[in-house]
């Protein structure tokens, strides 16, 4: 704030000697200082200012649009970015501008097809190609997903980023294996936070590979005691399959004092044939309001 009044002290001093070119660089240097603050809407009137004074300064332009989709006006920005489009078209950071708005708005599938226009113009993009593999995944295409994290994994083998994505992509196309292998290269290179320890639970869960299952869902809570689905599911592992009472016990009542209220799986829990300790795991789960 102190650095954008400085600013508009000296514009106000030499105003009327700069000219409109020179005048609207002042304009866009406030715009920038209110950016780097957050400040969209008062960024977005000094950028407005600015292409006032000189319409085809294409910076104050492109940071316009910038302010006007963090600002939550989604539309006006686009308006801004296809008048860019027009005198540069092809142009990647216009292009990735409005997938970024597009997003904002909501519109998915709208920024995923602008996401693949700037692969159109360079394939081999490994940022853009990242946001593809997500928003397929968000839209519904794991296959698709998976198979462009795969390329991006060849280049980027340690990014845990990428592997994290690869993993869910991976187990939502239906391939276990693979979904597993990505988890365990995650937890291999040591990057696996309580997030990646807790899907990777649940994967060798589904796989029946039990003790691998509560080992993830240990690590998971080490990294995180609030984690209670991982509790949740410890306990359920430890008092369906491992007939480990106290410590199932003292899981099931860690899940529920972290903000475990998912009544189905709590009475899936209780349909277990092979549950030990069922009228304690009743009372807690009364406690909670999550059984009759």
């Amino acid at each position: 704030m102190v650095l954008a009044a400085a600013f508009m002290i000296a514009l106000a001093s030499g105003c009327a000697t700069l000219p409109p070119s020179e005048l609207a660089k002042e304009w866009y240097a406030i715009g920038n200082a209110w950016l780097d603050k957050s400040e969209w809407k008062k960024a977005g009137e000094a950028y407005s200012k600015a292409l006032a004074l000189d319409p085809s300064f294409a910076g104050a332009s492109f940071n316009l649009a910038r302010a006007l989709a963090e600002a939550g006006d989604f539309d006006e920005s686009l308006r801004v970015l296809a008048e860019l489009e027009k005198r540069d078209p092809g142009n990647v950071r216009i292009a990735s501008a409005k997938a970024f708005a597009l997003y904002k708005k909501g519109d998915a599938k709208g920024a995923l097809a602008a996401y693949r226009s700037i692969l159109d113009l360079d394939p081999y993009a490994p940022d853009t190609l990242y946001n593809v593999a997500l928003l397929e995944l968000e839209t519904g295409d794991a296959k698709a997903a998976a198979e462009d994290l795969g390329k991006l994994a060849i280049n980027s083998p340690e990014d845990p980023d990428v592997l994290a994505a690869l993993a869910k992509a991976l187990g939502k196309s239906g391939d276990s294996d693979g979904e597993l292998a990505a988890y365990e290269k995650l937890k291999a290179l040591g990057k696996a936070d309580a997030s990646a320890y807790e899907k990777m639970g649940l994967a060798y869960d589904k796989a029946r590979r039990f003790d691998e299952a509560m080992d993830a869902f240990e690590a998971a809570v080490k990294a995180d005691p609030k984690r209670s689905l991982s509790w949740f599911h410890l306990a359920r592992l430890r008092l369906v399959v491992a007939n480990d009472s106290e410590r199932g016990l003292s899981a099931l009542k860690s899940a529920l004092d972290s903000g475990f209220a998912d009544k189905d799986a709590a009475t899936a829990l209780l349909d277990e044939p092979d549950l030990i300790e069922r009228e304690k795991v009743i009372e807690l789960l009364k406690s909670k309001g999550l059984a009759e």
